[in-house]
């Protein structure tokens, strides 16, 4: 399982953190104690100096007024008695005699500090010799020449004055040091567990709607499906994967603003259908995961229908109202899987079935797994199919129904799958309209169905081919344009191309589809409502739709004969295409009553297995060209 990244924290940051400051703190002690040992020597050399030369200044006026050699030598006594403990001497000189009194210090050393002083200017520094500094001071006074040698021990006794307070003084930054790294650690500790909490939430929850994410799901899904029945957290559960249907239709017609805020609504409205302990994922895109513990697959059918219900509910989205709609799979733990990779996936697969059928919500059932695996494969081929131009179209006729001529066509994609073989739209449109190469598979069929179309104009051909067209194809912003630059480039009057469209379909956004419409039709280009009556809105939108076909859905044909319904809807809708000026083409004709009953009714074409199955364009040529007419009502 993927591991939500954290911020480390490093266990032996506290004890870094102490070293690092115990560092700091006894650099600034050494550096404090260093400018303290400079200081404090500085200032007892200079207090001994000034000392000796006060000394000296008494020997020298002394000196001056002295009469006899004996008190010379009682006042050099006194000056040395007064230094005692300090080792020294003064040494008196004149031309003829010398006067030396020595204090503690030996002959050998007297005469050597002599000899190196005497080559010294008079204010010289303090002189190393022999391992200990001596201090001194010379004078020249008349015929004598005073020196004044003395060992230096103020330095000694001020830093042991000082030395005392100095240690106290490292213990107290030694201590702050330590309290300081402590405090340090633990703010930093609490920084990071808060900076952990904050990634753990924005990696386990969806920025949009503030649920959790699918690496949320992944996680509780391991932690309640674990193998160890001991510690299995259920008994069992039930995952419902949620998947909105016309998400992808908000988002391009209004903007992903939109589609924000649909998704939002969508998430408020479900979160208020579950109780603890179910939850609301959202793994992405426009679909969401309930996972329910302890629930039944009846529980979980209840609350599919419920979810049906709010989802099918209008909401509002700057001012105009939206349908979203959803597609519910169902799955059941420990039944139909038991791992959190399988309860996905059978529920995924049972959603695409709910999707297939239209039905809402349904149930994973085993022997669909199969079906499962194929649908992912075929999505993974199809930009191969596309550009290998495996798909291909064929042909079905639109025939009038008073003479049996050819009055058109209508292109249908077929895939000629390598492994599969032929297939037909129904196994593979639904993948198109819900992948990413939607309005690249609309020009594709666009630009076969006018090369065809070209080809049967130079062949003298003059026939309308009606191209199916999906809504998504008509968010493409570039379509319009498309369409204009192949007419001119296959040299095609627009009159003989039809834009076919599902008439549920375009009332996803009725304002975008007429504004692309109306563009299509000022090219020249006729334009049909395909499987008419099927929808909700098809009075409500005929009006607004500058359409010139409209085709009957083949559901109210098929049983036009025994089932009243039906046939009143199909005379309502030849009435209401008459009233607004449209042809009316009825699909999926396959007997002579439906013919006579239709003509009765005041159709004039249509379309079905009667006249001709959908075929190859090579298989169509001949019949176009004889002209040979395929049905008649009175046939």
């Amino acid at each position: 399982m993927q591991q939500i990244a954290k911020v480390k924290q490093d266990r032996s940051i506290k004890a870094r953190l102490i070293w690092a400051c115990l560092g700091v703190s006894l650099l600034v002690s050494a550096i404090y104690v260093t400018v303290s040992y400079r200081l404090t020597a500085d200032i007892s050399v200079r207090s001994e100096l000034k000392a000796m030369a006060n000394s000296l200044n008494l020997i020298n006026q002394e000196i001056s007024h002295l009469i006899s050699e004996q008190k010379l030598k009682d006042t050099i006594d006194l000056v040395i008695r007064a230094a005692e403990p300090t080792p020294g001497f003064i040494l008196v000189t004149s031309a003829d005699r010398r006067w030396l009194a020595n204090a503690g210090l030996e002959e050998q050393t007297i005469d050597a500090l002599t000899e190196h002083l005497a080559g010294l200017p008079d204010n010289a520094e303090p002189y190393a010799f022999a391992g200990n500094r001596y201090l001194w001071q010379r004078i020249h006074s008349g015929d004598y020449v005073i020196l004044y040698v003395q060992k230096t021990t103020a330095l000694d006794d001020i830093l042991a004055f000082v030395g005392k307070r100095l240690l106290i003084t490292s213990v107290i930054v030694f201590w702050i040091a330590v309290w300081l790294a402590l405090t340090l650690a633990a703010l930093i500790a609490k920084r990071a567990k808060e900076i952990n909490e904050t990634l753990a939430y924005i990696a386990t929850h969806d920025s949009l709607t503030g649920l959790p994410n699918r690496l949320h799901l992944i996680e509780l899904l391991e932690n309640a499906l674990t193998a160890d029945p001991k510690t299995n957290a259920v008994s069992e559960g039930c995952l419902l994967v949620i998947d909105l249907d016309k998400f992808k239709e908000v988002n391009d017609s209004f903007g992903y603003s939109a589609g924000d805020i649909l998704l939002k609504e969508i998430a408020e409205r479900l979160a208020r259908l579950i109780n603890a302990p179910a939850e609301l994922i959202r793994t992405g895109g426009d679909e969401f995961i309930i996972w329910a513990p302890s629930w039944n697959v009846d529980d979980a059918k209840a609350l599919a229908v419920e979810i049906v219900s709010s989802c099918n509910s209008p909401i509002i989205i700057n001012g105009l109202t939206v349908n979203s709609g959803a597609s519910i799979g169902i799955s059941h733990f420990p039944s139909q899987a038991e791992n959190t990779a399988g309860l996905i996936v059978c529920a995924d697969t049972a959603m695409h079935q709910a999707k297939t059928m239209r039905s809402g919500w349904q149930v994973y059932q085993d022997n669909k797994i199969a079906d499962y695996k194929d649908i992912l494969q075929l999505r993974a081929e199809l930009t191969e199919a596309l550009a290998e131009q495996q798909i291909i179209l064929f042909y079905q006729p639109k025939v009038d129904l008073i003479t049996g001529a050819i009055t058109g066509v209508e292109a249908l994609c077929r895939w000629q799958h390598p492994r599969l073989g032929l297939l037909g739209p129904g196994q593979f449109i639904d993948l198109i309209e819900h992948s990413g190469k939607v309005q690249e598979f609309g020009r594709y069929i666009i630009s076969r169905a006018f090369e065809q179309a070209e080809k049967w104009h130079r062949e003298g051909i003059l026939v309308p081919i009606a191209i199916n067209m999906s809504p998504y194809n008509l968010l493409d912003p570039g379509l319009v344009d498309f369409i204009s630059d192949s007419l001119e480039a296959h040299d095609l009057p627009a009159r003989f191309i039809e834009i076919e469209l599902t008439e549920n379909e375009t009332c996803i956004n009725i304002d975008y589809i007429q504004s692309a419409l109306e563009r299509i039709a000022s090219l020249g280009v006729s334009l049909a409502i395909d499987d008419f009556g099927t929808g909700m809105s098809s009075l409500a939108y005929l009006s607004e739709l500058r359409v010139n076909v409209l085709k009957i859905d083949r559901i109210f044909v098929h049983d036009m004969a025994t089932n009243n319904g039906h046939r009143a809807i199909i005379a309502a809708a030849i009435t209401l295409s008459q009233s607004f000026g449209c042809h009316m083409v009825a699909e999926g004709v396959e007997t002579q009553e439906q013919v006579q009953m239709l003509v009765e009714m005041g159709c004039k074409a249509a379309q079905g297995f009667l006249f001709a199955k959908p075929m190859a364009a090579s298989q169509l040529t001949p019949l176009l060209t004889q002209a040979i007419p395929l049905h008649s009502a009175a046939g």
